[in-house]
């Protein structure tokens, strides 16, 4: 079985059977639209035929090739958990799709790893994606062990270098093919959180040590919108430290209470529990960017977010007027951001 590391080595038959690595399981797929491949995979896994398959898309643009029509709160759940360990059943009338569809439903999900959605890039359609394993037994995880038990199942494979283990952890499977969501499988995602995102996405603000800027764009962001989005703010360095004495005081000129705040270092938990990420400076979207590459559909610096140019420098160090100065930038940024936010509402 030939392994493709890089986007430059895919070539490939339509009907053609493979090893992939979604970002947290193996799997085995083929084209959705390709009858005799789904059909061997059924025979391989000694699976029943009407128990449905996942669709992996490269890009939520892809749905609209298909007749997804996705309401203003599931497209913000997608655009917060998508390349990632979520798969969502939707509505699609889309008549290539009937050997996956089950009453017009199909379960999509972009996944994690960027090779493998530049193989179906390459590849230009969809592909199913089910676990290696016998239906009824536990998935595989272990390459090496893939290979030895399976490798014949497969005309080839698209593998990351030096990925040897999966973690095992499945997607969090929820339907959403109709006003509400409604949890099928709980994985990897909580489906506690789905739900309060579903319901409250949250915004975050970053800078450095998340005591000077990105708490007054936080504070400022909760009197302006109420409770229509959740916000948070968070910085490089380590956490647990009070607001920047200047900070407190500028907010508390303008009746805002932010004496109780207390530092957040960014992880990758609070990244993924946020729809939005707003940066106050370049510098800080590349740094996140570089650490967290899968969160590049909802990272912007909050002045590129609306439009604007200039960067949020950090005032650290100065007095009290340049915390003033800063203030008046963060908070017309951040009218800006309530205007488009309340456009997309409407």
């Amino acid at each position: 079985m030939f392994l493709f590391n890089s986007k430059s080595d895919f070539e490939f038959q339509e009907d053609s059977i493979f090893l992939h690595y979604t970002g947290e399981m193996f799997g085995i797929g083929c084209s959705v639209y390709n009858e005799k491949a789904i059909k061997k995979i059924l025979l391989l896994k000694k699976r029943k035929k009407n128990k449905p398959f996942i669709v992996l898309i490269p890009d939520i643009n892809w749905l609209n090739n298909y007749g997804v029509k996705l309401e203003k709160q599931i497209r913000r759940l997608l655009e917060q958990y998508w390349p990632g360990a979520l798969s969502v059943i939707l509505q699609s009338s889309y008549k290539q799709f009937s050997l996956v569809t089950q009453n017009n439903k199909v379960a999509f999900r972009i996944p994690t790893d960027k090779l493998l959605r530049e193989f179906i890039v390459e590849f230009s359609q969809p592909i199913i994606s089910t676990s290696i394993n016998i239906a009824g037994n536990e998935a595989k995880h272990n390459f090496g062990n893939i290979l030895k038990d399976h490798e014949s199942w497969f005309d080839f494979g698209i593998v990351p270098k030096n990925v040897k283990q999966a973690s095992g952890k499945p997607s969090t499977l929820i339907d959403a093919s109709d006003s509400n969501i409604r949890l099928i499988r709980e994985g990897k995602i909580s489906f506690n959180l789905i739900k309060r995102s579903y319901k409250q996405p949250q915004i975050l603000f970053v800078c450095t040590a998340n005591i000077c800027r990105s708490p007054i764009a936080e504070y400022y962001a909760k009197k302006k919108f109420e409770d229509n989005y959740h916000f948070r703010s968070a910085g490089f360095l380590l956490g647990n430290q009070k607001i920047s004495k200047y900070s407190r005081l500028v907010l508390q000129e303008n009746n805002i209470d932010a004496s109780k705040h207390i530092s957040t270092k960014i992880d990758s938990k609070i990244l993924e529990n946020s729809w939005l990420i707003l940066t106050m400076t370049k510098r800080h979207k590349i740094r996140l960017l570089e650490t967290y590459p899968n969160i590049f559909n909802k990272v912007f610096t909050l002045s590129e977010y609306v439009g604007l140019q200039e960067d949020v420098e950090d005032p650290y160090g100065e007095d009290i007027k340049e915390y003033r100065r800063t203030y008046l930038e963060i908070i017309e940024r951040i009218n800006l951001v309530y205007d488009r936010l309340d456009r997309k509402e409407n």
